[in-house]
This record gives C-alpha cells, sequence and structure tokens, in this order.
C-alpha cells in the first residue's frame, strides 16, 4: 500500500467513526429537546422533525439526510446538524422517509413531506420572513433526492433556494461503476437497460434541465470526499462551490470546520 493509500484509508476509517458519532449525538435521549415531531403519512418512517424558533427564525431549511438509499441509516445523524442550524437563527425541517422498497419510496416520500411541510408552515405560526425565505437542501443521498423532486416541479410557484450537499448526481454511472458497492443498484432494483423510465424518472443528470427557474441551484462538495467523487459535481450542469479539504462528512458536521460554509452556502 502506498502513502497515499493508507492516508486515504485512514481518513475514510475517521470519517466512518464521525458518522458513527454524529448518530451516536442524534439518537441521544436529549437530542429531539427543541424539536417536535409531525407525521405526513401512515408508515413509521414517515415523520419529520422541526428545529428551531417559528416565531423568530430568519429562514426554513428543509433538510433531506443522506446515507445511499440504505434502509440501516435513518435521520440521527443529520439531527445534529439540524440543531446547529436552529442555533444560527433558522428553522430546520428535518426528513425521515422510507428506504425499505427502494425506488421510489424515497422519491415519493420526499415529494409527500416536502409538500406537508411548505403547507403546515404557517400552521406551525412560521413567521412570514421564514416562509418565504424557503431552502431545500439533502446530503448525498438527499442531494439525489430533491434534485430529482425540483425537476418534477412545475414553473408556477415561491422562489426557492435549491442547495445539494454532495450529492449523487449520475444514478446509471453509480450502477455502472459499481459505487457504493452496488447501493444504487439496490435502491433502484433493476438495471438502466432492463427499466430506462425508472432511472429516467430520477436521475438527476438526466432531469437537470427541467428544474425550474425559480429554483436557485448551487451544488456544494468537498474536494476529499471519498464517498460521492466531487468529479460528479464538478461535470454537473450547475453551479459548484467547492469546500476545500472537507470530506463527506464534514459537510453535516457542525463541529467541522467546513460547516460554516455550509451555512453560508444555505443562505447565500
Amino acid at each position: 500500500m502506498s502513502a497515499g493509500d493508507d492516508t486515504t484509508s485512514t481518513r475514510s476509517m475517521r470519517q466512518d467513526e464521525r458518522f458513527a458519532a454524529l448518530g451516536a449525538a442524534g439518537s441521544a435521549p436529549d437530542s429531539t429537546r427543541t424539536a417536535f415531531r409531525r407525521d405526513y403519512g401512515t408508515d413509521p418512517d414517515q415523520f419529520l422533525e422541526v428545529y428551531g424558533d417559528p416565531g423568530t427564525a430568519s429562514a426554513t431549511v428543509i433538510l433531506v439526510h443522506g446515507g445511499y438509499f440504505r434502509p440501516r441509516t435513518g435521520l440521527a445523524h443529520a439531527r445534529p446538524m439540524a440543531a446547529a442550524l436552529a442555533e444560527a437563527g433558522l428553522l430546520c425541517v428535518l426528513i425521515e422517509y422510507r428506504r425499505l422498497g427502494g425506488q421510489p419510496n424515497c422519491s415519493d416520500d420526499v415529494t409527500a413531506a416536502i409538500a406537508f411541510a411548505c403547507e403546515s408552515l404557517p400552521g406551525w405560526g412560521v413567521n412570514d420572513r421564514a416562509r418565504q425565505d424557503l431552502i431545500v437542501t439533502g446530503h448525498s443521498a438527499g442531494g439525489c433526492l430533491v434534485l430529482a423532486w425540483a425537476s418534477h416541479l412545475g414553473e408556477n410557484g415561491p422562489e426557492f433556494r435549491l442547495r445539494p450537499l454532495a450529492p449523487i448526481t449520475d444514478l446509471f454511472r453509480e450502477v455502472e461503476d459499481g459505487l457504493g458497492e452496488g447501493a444504487v443498484l439496490d435502491y433502484m432494483g433493476t438495471r438502466p437497460e432492463q427499466d430506462l423510465t425508472r432511472y429516467l424518472r430520477e436521475d438527476p443528470r438526466s432531469r437537470v434541465l427541467l428544474i425550474p427557474a425559480r429554483a436557485d441551484l448551487l451544488i456544494l462538495h468537498g474536494d476529499r470526499d471519498q464517498t460521492v467523487d466531487i468529479g460528479f459535481s464538478r461535470t454537473f450542469p450547475a453551479r459548484l462551490t467547492i469546500a476545500e479539504g472537507a470530506d463527506h462528512a464534514d459537510l453535516v458536521d457542525p463541529a467541522s470546520s467546513s460547516f460554516p460554509l455550509v451555512v453560508e452556502t444555505l443562505l447565500g
């Protein structure tokens, strides 16, 4: 093993440990003390958590967690991020969704959850400023899901900021190259040549031109990401901010030195 390989391996191990630590923090008994929960469906995984003060928040952030669509990865690791955004004066709506059953459960749930959240903001007492200043973001697989969601919107409607974080953007290449230990193929349930329509319904690269102009799209990606290669974002036809020195975990870890850039990107 070369020195470079050793560095990559060590960094990947630390990243796994950091995600585990974030998940543990998010699973602690008091991790939701600043949140209230609402169900948007009848399945146990169809719920969202709201962090922050609805009356004083300066903006609303809808956050979709990642985890390569794997059933084992729920929203716990994203709770520290949601709480940190609330501490920064934002209202954060953290979405959970069904991972079991694969496509289209994830995308259908994210669509339903975002609609439910937007419709519910007035009833939650969210002030006018925060309702009108809407940001939709997702990390990794969550970034893929919000890009796909936006591509199915119409041209008419309110403007919002679309801010994927290290998103999965090319389902075809993910399957072809066996990335993420085959996670996308497991999620889609079939190969593109067997069911092209299924992929074209959700693949961000295939659908990017369908994202309406009212969605102000900007991607944030770390240049040391070993989970979702920044090369995907560099070649994706959208504006890109590069988080120098950041890996995959840095964009959802409030303790990361890159997290202020995350907040700046969401709001800018």
